[in-house]
């Protein structure tokens, strides 16, 4: 009620007072505004006329809050009756406008109406905040719950617990793993019980530091599953704290890692052995090619540290290949085809320099990731001196093989000349005497040229010098002729032919007896109980011709199969004799006619061998090669 006369608010307090309601009594409009700021009304009653503002100025600035701008208004006034001046009331926010002297029923009636009408509004407002209330408690109930569940199904061990750090809860995840019961209560000893005797009083202190501290700790411990054994855990500790950011509790978290400690522990030795390894190991990525490791003896025979190396690609070591060529190189390895590579490289160092390697590289595949590559390098320097060395050694011996080989012939000759005319004055008394020393020297003397003979072909086919003489005859023909020629030198052995009646072609003939004749003398040789020995010659449709010799003596063991087409190579030692260059030699005339000889033998005593030599039917005159290196690159 706001009135400038003391006198009509006692009379408005008369007339509302049976209405039960508190009634506010102001003298003027500024002390109206002073109590609207400091509570709520359900009505204003406002005299019209008064000092300072008046009410129209009083209700304006009533609207125009936000607080007060629905409150309504009724004016009582005795002055204006003019209706101008009413309509003028009701544009300043007035709800009604009551002209002096009133009915007090009405007047009571009409704010009964609107103290009805705000305590409903109040009714309405504390429902709204109950109702919200309930649904905050049950979205909260809702929120517990879902965060109950949440953490039961965790498959990581977790607890809970309030802000002095005391337990409160654990999941069943650390209930099961733990075998802690459910109704069992919980406390930082209980939780320490399970946690292993080195590690115990460190998560005990971590924990409280925690605790004092109020900030995220993690630490990595071993704990105890219910069988007894400990694993390896990451433990994570994590302040809940509520909306005013005050500490409400803790969630701490335990991951097992105790499979990946392992791994990483066995990978740690695994890199510490390869550390101590000499060769330089590296290891690469399949697809981008960069290098993801590398241990010590990369990083000294690179001349650079493991830190530089890691993260360069493979190409800026391996100096030999473009992108291509190693790429395809690395095919075989992905596809599972070949195991590993072996190859002979030069790697380049940080300065540019290069090192002589030998690389061996091998694919490891990963399950449900990608692979890498693992390149071992050794340094093969000293390996490299040493084989020049010994090259160059063995091509000294060589050359003296052949001097010396051409300088015996002159006077071999020279006494094969004189034994045969000295055997030819004595005429036909050979067997006595000194007719029977002269066929013993001229016999030697035939061997020595022979040995002679054999030195100067391998000097040739060391040089890649030993020439073919290409005609064209029947090797039917050779076969005979040789195995009459071989069978009157033996009369303990039967040498039977097995030859189509005619095959001709396009060889060497003197150099093909040579071979054949070689194969059958070992065939001789080898069998010293006598027996078969048979020579089969085979057309192979117009493409080649296939010639075996077989026989049951002594045979040759598997593992010195390969030995006898080296120089010198003999599977029985000097047993039987000979200096072990017919087969090198015989198998260096089969190449020059580009065929190829070899061997099969059960390498068991009566069982004998079988010599194979293919050769095609027609062959191309070779190129002379004088290079004194050739036949060694070649077989490098």
């Amino acid at each position: 009620m706001v009135d400038d006369h003391p006198s009509n608010l006692l009379a408005l307090e008369a007339i509302l007072e049976p209405l039960g309601q508190e009634l506010v009594k102001a003298t003027s409009g500024e002390e109206a505004l002073k109590f609207l700021l400091q509570r709520d009304f359900a009505v204003i009653l406002m005299d019209v006329q008064m000092p300072g503002l008046d009410g129209f100025q009083t209700a304006t600035l009533i609207k125009q809050r936000e607080r007060t701008r629905t409150i309504p208004i009724i004016f009582l006034t005795a002055l204006s009756r003019d209706a101008a001046h009413v309509f003028k009331g009701y544009a300043h926010g007035a709800v009604d406008y009551l002209l002096k002297p009133f009915d007090p029923e009405i007047l009571r009636s009409k704010v009964s109406v609107f103290v009805d009408l705000f305590l409903k509004e109040q009714q309405i407002q504390r429902q709204a905040v109950l109702l919200r209330q309930r649904e905050r408690e049950s979205l909260e109930r809702q929120s517990e719950l879902r965060h109950l569940r949440l953490t039961e199904s965790l498959p990581e061990v977790m607890w809970a617990a309030r802000s002095d750090g005391s337990f409160t809860y654990a999941n069943r995840a650390a209930r099961d793993y733990t075998g802690i019961q459910a109704e069992q209560p919980l406390s930082l000893n209980t939780f320490l019980e399970f946690v292993h005797p080195a590690d115990r009083e460190a998560m005990r202190a971590v924990w409280v530091q925690a605790i004092r501290m109020g900030q995220r700790v993690e630490r990595e411990f071993r704990l105890r599953r219910f069988d007894g054994v400990y694993r390896w855990h990451l433990a994570r500790a994590v302040p809940e704290r509520d909306e005013n950011g005050l500490l409400a509790g803790w969630i701490a978290v335990a991951t097992d890692i105790d499979d990946k400690r392992r791994a990483e522990e066995a990978q740690g030795r695994f890199k510490a052995t390869l550390d101590a390894t000499l060769d330089c190991v590296l290891m690469f990525s399949p697809d981008s090619l960069t290098l993801t490791y590398a241990n010590a003896g990369a990083a000294k025979q690179l001349s650079s540290s493991a830190e530089e190396l890691v993260g360069l690609s493979v190409l800026e070591v391996e100096s030999a290949f473009d992108d291509a060529g190693f790429r395809k190189l690395l095919a075989p390895l992905v596809s599972g085809t070949l195991p590993s590579q072996t190859y002979s490289t030069s790697h380049r160092r940080r300065d540019g320099s290069e090192v002589p390697v030998e690389v061996v590289l091998q694919y490891v595949a990963a399950d449900g990731g990608p692979g890498r590559f693992i390149s071992v390098a050794r340094d093969i320097t000293e390996r490299q001196r040493a084989e020049t060395a010994l090259r160059m050694a063995s091509e000294a011996k060589d050359a003296f093989l052949a001097a010396a080989s051409h300088e015996l012939r002159t006077p071999l000759a020279a006494a094969k000349g004189h034994a045969h005319l000295a055997l030819l004055k004595l005429g036909g008394e050979t067997e006595t005497g000194p007719g029977k020393s002269l066929k013993i020297i001229n016999r030697q003397i035939d061997r020595m040229a022979k040995l002679v003979e054999d030195l100067l072909d391998i000097s040739r086919l060391q040089a890649g010098r030993l020439s073919l003489e290409l005609e064209r005859f029947d090797l039917s023909q050779l076969v005979h002729e040789t195995r009459d020629r071989m069978a009157v030198l033996s009369q303990g052995h039967e040498i039977h032919v097995e030859a189509a009646e005619r095959l001709e072609g396009t060889w060497d003939r003197g150099r093909l007896d040579q071979v054949l004749t070689n194969l059958l003398s070992n065939a001789l040789r080898y069998s010293p109980e006598g027996g078969p020995v048979w020579v089969r010659l085979q057309n192979e449709r117009d493409e080649g011709v296939h010639l075996s010799v077989t026989d049951t003596g002594v045979g040759i063991p598997k593992e010195k199969q390969s030995l006898i087409f080296e120089r010198f190579g003999r599977a029985h030692g000097s047993k039987y004799g000979g200096l072990g260059l017919g087969l090198t030699i015989s198998q260096g005339i089969v190449e020059q006619h580009g065929g190829r000889i070899w061997v099969e033998s059960p390498g068991v005593a009566g069982e004998g061998s079988t010599f194979h030599v293919w050769l095609p039917r027609e062959t191309e005159a070779p190129a002379v090669n004088t290079h004194p290196d050739a036949a060694t690159r070649t077989a490098n």
